[in-house]
Parts: structure tokens; C-alpha cells; sequence
């Protein structure tokens, strides 16, 4: 069944818990701008010096592209704003849930990582796709080099149904990146992610891989059923 297993990943955790990193709660979004059609915020996070940052996009690819594309994590590094590497260590549920090391570049500063799981949910009936990722304890993996474990990292991908070809794409980070980084150099790398990645997972779905993926998947029979019956609505 499609509602048990669809997209993974980079952004994925806590399954729309009060919990959750990006409880609605947490975050007063503030609108920084648009560029190339593509909305930018960002957010104070209570008790961080760090802030949060979000980009929303609408993408030309179906949905289930986009789900192939994210789903892909060794390839990650293709198109995620300063993920140097990224690692699957472990599917935790049989609805795509995956566990994950993330290896994230700093510029001029000792390069991050950090373990992130992701959870899944999928909302069809109001044509939404939300995907979790926060760190976790639950698995340690040590790359055998000197980076910095960042002491916590929040994500959370929203794909929303336009029509056939187009989706609206929503990344969201909270990432504390630990010491040794000034804060407003920080807040600039965290500013600039969402939107930078979005950029680049737009030219990526067009790769024929991931739209070849898509229409072979059942993912692609379930959608067009949703189709056809009109219960895949925005």
C-alpha cells in the first residue's frame, strides 16, 4: 500500500508529535524575501543563538519524482546544500523510515556530522506528503574522523500537490551546528540552505533516473488511482 511506504529521508522524525522540533509552536516565521519565485524565512529558536531558516519552492516534477529523488540518500551530497556525504545505516519501519549518517561541509571550519532518522506521513486525501528528521541516540556510527557531532538537527520536507507536473516544496532546517563557528556566520550558512537546496534538487528531478524511478514505482499506480477517482485533492 502506498500509504505505508513511500518517500525517506533528509528531512524525517517524531511523527507530528507536540514533541516534534518544528512544533507550530516553536517558531515565529518572519519573511525574508522571494527569489526565483521561491519563498524565504527565517525564525529565532528559543534558547539557541542559531536560527531556523525555510524555503518554499514550486518544483516541475511529479510527486512521486520528488519522493524518488529524496528517497535516494547515498546520492544526497548531488544536491543538498553542504551535505558533504550522507550514509543509510538502518530502515526502521516498513513505511520508509530510515536511519541515516549525515556529513555536513563547513567552510573554513572542521566539517559536521550527526545520525538523523527520519519518519514518513502521507496525507493524500489533502494531496500532502510531510517527511521528519531530527537526530537520534538510537544508533551511534563513528566515521573514523575528527569531526564535530552536532549536538542536534532538525528537518522537515512538505511536498504539496499542485497538479501532474508541479509540486510545491517546502524544507525546513533547525541544525545546531556546535562551538566553534561564529554565530552570524552560522545563521548565514543556516539562511542560505533551504532555498540553495531546493535550487538544486530542481535541476536534479529532471534527471531521467529519478522520473523512470518514479513511473515504475507502485507509488505511480496508487497516485494515478487517487486521480482518477478524485480523492488526491490540494
Amino acid at each position: 500500500m502506498f500509504k505505508r511506504s513511500f518517500i525517506t529521508i533528509l528531512g524525517l522524525t517524531i511523527f507530528v508529535l507536540a514533541t516534534t522540533a518544528f512544533a507550530a509552536d516553536k517558531y515565529q516565521w518572519k519573511f525574508v524575501g522571494t527569489k526565483n519565485q521561491c519563498q524565504i524565512y527565517t525564525s529565532d529558536v528559543p534558547g539557541k543563538g542559531y536560527i531556523a531558516a525555510k524555503a518554499s519552492c514550486i518544483v516541475p516534477a511529479r510527486i512521486e519524482t520528488i519522493g524518488m529523488v529524496i528517497k535516494d540518500v547515498a546520492n544526497l551530497p548531488k544536491w543538498m546544500e553542504d551535505c558533504a556525504e550522507a550514509k543509510l545505516l538502518k530502515i526502521h519501519d516498513d513505511n520508509d523510515g530510515v536511519i541515516f549518517w549525515f556529513h555536513q561541509h563547513i567552510l573554513l571550519k572542521t566539517d559536521r556530522d550527526i545520525v538523523l532518522k527520519s519518519t514518513v506521513n502521507q496525507d493524500y486525501k489533502h494531496g500532502k506528503i510531510t517527511i521528519y528528521v531530527d537526530s537520534t541516540k538510537e544508533m551511534n556510527y563513528d566515521a573514523g574522523k575528527e569531526y564535530v557531532r552536532m549536538p542536534s538537527f532538525s528537518a522537515v520536507w512538505t511536498l504539496q500537490w499542485i497538479d501532474r507536473e508541479h509540486t510545491r516544496v517546502t524544507y525546513m532546517i533547525d541544525p545546531d551546528l556546535s562551538e566553534g563557528i561564529p554565530k552570524f556566520i552560522a545563521n548565514r550558512v543556516i539562511k542560505i540552505n533551504p532555498y540553495n537546496t531546493l535550487q538544486k534538487m530542481t535541476k536534479i528531478a529532471e534527471n531521467p533516473k529519478y522520473i523512470e524511478e518514479g513511473k515504475n514505482s507502485r507509488h505511480f499506480k496508487i497516485i494515478e488511482e487517487f486521480i482518477k477517482t478524485g480523492d488526491l485533492k490540494p
